[in-house]
């Protein structure tokens, strides 16, 4: 076989390499032919003139934008965003009653109608950014369904095993009891507060607006065990309705002041162990002259002040809400947020009251004193000598080993 020559491709490439540069070239003839069969121009139109006259005008309108641009952002720098809520740190702790200390009528107002203007932007800003998919109930709506769907076969259910025509009274009672364990207890009290104020507690008022009983400590004891007894009768009443009308009551708000009453009631009850024999000679008719209920509590016995403040309290609340409240006035606080301290700081026990704070201090620096100075001793009686006598010759000590 012949040596092919150096410069030749056959020098360095086999039938393999042969094989791939056949194919190669298959493709890029297949390529040529393609972009042969694309449209040629014949005679291009020159529109560059055209272009370069858009682009300048393009140009001199963005020149004035951002001139414009630029003049606004140097007047925006200079003020604060509306969003931005202040880099002091008593923009974040204001109060009505801090801020107006030291400025004048006007400058209030001012500052008012700027508060009303800004809660009226965020109000609109807000409203901006929602969308119709907020206003949608559909999403609601089909829960609403489910609900109902589940519910029917539970409500057939209830009626079948509560058919009150067919039970016995043995039954009912045992149904009752069952349901509303303390609807019995309820009756029964209410009964006993209702034979108490028809018997005890009206004559006894009605002493105290004779002038029998003098006013005071004891007058307002009556009147306030009274009003507790007949609010809390009130609530028995509604709670019986809702029972009659087969409403649901274990969430009520009945129920957490029904418990509030009888709380009340029950810590008055050691200031009626104390008085009932007074009532007793009261109601007898043994003593006409005027009397005061308190003075047969043992000295040292103080009235429960703070149940009484909580029923006043409560019953001013009461009478509150049923006056017409002013739309412009603020809302009124609880009993819980008037008793409420707030973010105090803690304090101990000792520096409540002054007087004892320095009595206290007083006591520890004396016992510092005694380890620095010697007491000075003084002597009980003063020395009258040996009742034998003094002799020379005897020792008494005793000798160290």
């Amino acid at each position: 076989m012949p040596v092919p020559d150096k410069k030749s491709s056959q020098y360095t490439k086999d039938k393999i390499d042969e094989f791939h540069d056949e194919k190669i070239a298959q493709l890029l003839a297949r390529g040529v032919q393609v972009e042969s069969d694309e449209e040629e121009e014949v005679m291009a139109l020159d529109d560059s003139e055209e272009d370069e006259e858009e682009e300048e005008i393009e140009e001199d309108e963005e020149e004035g934008t951002d001139m414009d641009s630029d003049l606004e952002g140097k007047k925006e720098e200079d003020l604060p965003n509306e969003m931005a809520w202040g880099s002091k740190k008593k923009m974040y702790y204001d109060s009505d009653y801090l801020t107006k200390k030291g400025k004048t009528h006007e400058e209030l107002e001012t500052e008012e109608q700027e508060e009303e203007e800004e809660a009226k932007n965020i109000q609109k800003r807000l409203a901006e950014n929602l969308s119709e998919e907020d206003y949608d109930l559909n999403f609601f709506q089909e829960f609403a369904v489910e609900d109902k769907d589940e519910q029917k076969p539970v409500e057939k259910e209830e009626r079948i095993v509560k058919d009150l025509k067919q039970m016995s009274q043995k039954e009912k009672m045992k149904l009752l009891k069952k349901e509303s364990p303390e609807l019995l207890e309820l009756i029964q009290d209410f009964k006993a507060k209702l034979t108490e104020l028809k018997d005890e507690l009206r004559p006894l008022i009605q002493m105290v607006k004779d002038g029998k009983i003098p006013p005071g400590k004891g007058a307002n004891y009556l009147k306030t065990k009274q009003q507790l007894y007949l609010n809390y009768c009130t609530n028995i009443s509604f709670y019986l309705v809702l029972k009659a009308k087969r409403i649901p009551a274990h969430n009520h708000p009945v129920i957490e002041r029904l418990l509030t009453y009888r709380n009340l009631i029950n810590e008055l009850g050691a200031v009626d162990a104390r008085l009932a024999p007074q009532f007793r000679r009261l109601l007898e008719g043994e003593e006409t002259d005027k009397v005061n209920i308190f003075e047969v509590c043992p000295i040292g016995y103080n009235e429960p002040d703070e149940v009484l403040n909580f029923f006043f309290f409560c019953y001013r609340l009461e009478d509150q809400e049923d006056e017409e409240l002013d739309p412009d006035a603020k809302r009124g606080i609880t009993y819980q947020m008037a008793k409420n301290k707030g973010l105090t700081p803690k304090r101990k026990k000792i520096d409540r009251n002054p007087r004892v704070k320095h009595r206290a201090k007083f006591k520890r620096a004396i016992i510092r004193r005694k380890g620095q100075v010697r007491e000075v001793r003084r002597e009980e009686k003063r020395y009258s000598g040996e009742m034998s006598g003094i002799r020379a010759g005897v020792k008494k000590s005793i000798k160290l080993k």
